[in-house]
């Protein structure tokens, strides 16, 4: 069995470097669990236990979904919290409204689902994680630090890969290991 997920990576450049590591900085006497840079990524789908048997047929089919797509282009910009400011858990940078980010989310969907997969319930909020809030003393320095960039752009990504994931489990943090990198390329279209 192994945990498995999709995902779009994201290559954190310059201006993105820069409002992370003022997160961190502003946020540095916090209990705070931050995603390492080079980890970045937007989930598409979150499959969890997966049986070792099923996994070369999920490649196959999700290669085959994603070859239909051209490479996306995806802005990040604002940022905020899930739940809410008095018990914030999770500290993201948006992602603009993108409807072929959200017709490749659905077409995963429908890959996964033959293997007993289901897809979230929940609307499609494509967002980018970069910190796991464990416990926070000062809110005020949270809400001061989302206030100055709740509305600042930070980054245009290409995306030109979806990446298919095992997820390990360690006590220093997840290792994602790619299990297939699907190229966003448009070529199932000209099938």
């Amino acid at each position: 069995m192994k945990r498995t997920f999709i995902a779009a990576r994201i290559h954190p450049e310059e201006n993105m470097k820069e409002v992370y590591y003022n997160f961190r900085e502003d946020l540095s006497r916090e209990k705070i669990k931050w995603v390492d840079p080079e980890s970045l990524h937007i989930t598409l789908c979150f499959l969890g236990d997966t049986n070792e048997d099923q996994i070369q047929g999920l490649k196959d089919e999700i290669e085959k979904a994603v070859s239909f797509f051209p490479p996306l282009k995806l802005t990040f910009h604002g940022c905020g919290i899930f739940r809410n400011f008095r018990d914030p858990r999770v500290i993201w940078f948006g992602l603009e409204k993108n409807e072929l980010l959200r017709d490749l989310k659905k077409s995963l969907d429908k890959t996964i689902e033959p293997f007993g997969f289901t897809a979230d319930k929940r609307e499609f909020s494509p967002h980018l994680t970069i910190a796991r809030i464990k416990w926070i003393r000062d809110i005020s320095v949270l809400e001061d630090i989302i206030s100055a960039y709740k509305d600042e752009p930070v980054q245009v990504s290409e995306i030109r890969e979806v990446i298919y994931y095992e997820s390990i489990l360690k006590p220093d943090g997840p290792e994602y290991i790619p299990l297939l990198n699907a190229t966003l390329d448009g070529y199932g279209l000209k099938m």
